[in-house]
């Protein structure tokens, strides 16, 4: 298998999680749980060797890997899972915002296109919804996508760490602490099966994969090849579970997509693009 078709094979799996959450009658907070701890169960025969942050990185990591898989499960439960996945992956508007603040990076004025554009497609989506009852779960998309930039800026701090032992103290370390939702008893033995098939095939599985991918591939193309996922997920909910996303999330959408899109295609400095890390999301949550 070639390289990039480990980063699109990645991305495939990854755009199952709207019809998981969607399939699951469990609660955000025990989707959360137990995704976190079966993936992490199932990375852990991949981590030896591998180099972990430090106590104090890895803590916030988790912190901030808490909050955008929380926030986001909840946003796929309260609305549609297109506005879900396209709010989710504003993040790198965040990090285009913060990183000179934050890191000291200076602002490229390549940024400044498609980040209108993206704001743009907020816009949309938030308008052409307004008064569908679904604005509360995109709140929580948009905390979603808030956090999830937060937390590319953090993988820049800790990117002396291996980034799948990164993953797996993100995902056992959520884990412990949403170990609450086992007082929901809100999850049969139905749920628990597709549970542990989400774990591995649309979090362990599709990780590895891209992760395989990256070594030889460049961060930039890899971001746009990784935009495959906000794509197919509303698509695979359409299809099995009958969801259909509003004119305005598709335009707002296909907004979202595009800007990034043509940041990482045509702004992108070839040779910056071949050390810094992929901006584009992709926890698979």
């Amino acid at each position: 298998m070639t390289p990039r078709l480990y980063l699109l094979a990645g991305a495939a799996f990854w755009s199952t999680g709207g019809f998981f959450i969607k399939e699951i009658d469990a609660g955000a907070t025990s989707i959360t749980f137990f995704r976190c701890l079966f993936a992490g169960l199932l990375l852990a025969p991949a981590v030896a060797g591998r180099r972990f942050p430090r106590g104090p990185d890895i803590a916030v990591s988790i912190v901030l890997f808490a909050l955008l898989l929380g926030l986001y499960v909840g946003a796929t439960k309260e609305t549609t899972a297109a506005n879900a996945i396209f709010l989710q992956y504003t993040a790198p508007l965040y990090v285009i915002a913060f990183a000179p603040w934050l890191l000291g990076e200076r602002l490229r004025s390549r940024d400044a296109l498609p980040f209108v554009i993206c704001i743009g497609g907020i816009a949309v989506l938030f308008i052409g919804n307004r008064g569908s009852g679904d604005i509360g779960g995109m709140l929580l998309g948009a905390g979603s996508g808030f956090f999830y930039g937060l937390f590319l800026l953090w993988l820049r701090r800790v990117r002396y760490a291996d980034p799948i032992a990164i993953t797996f103290a993100n995902c056992m370390g959520v884990a412990v602490l949403f170990s609450f939702a086992l007082l929901n008893r809100d999850v049969d033995a139905e749920d628990l099966a597709l549970l542990f098939v989400r774990g591995a095939v649309q979090f362990a599985l599709p990780y590895l994969l891209f992760s395989r991918g990256l070594r030889e591939v460049e961060a930039g193309e890899a971001s746009l090849i990784a935009l495959i996922e906000p794509v197919l997920n509303p698509i695979w909910v359409a299809l099995f579970y009958g969801e259909d996303p509003s004119t305005a999330t598709i335009a707002g959408g296909a907004i979202i997509i595009a800007g990034l899109a043509f940041r990482y295609a045509v702004l992108r400095d070839r040779a910056a693009a071949r050390t810094q890390e992929v901006e584009t999301p992709h926890p698979g949550v």
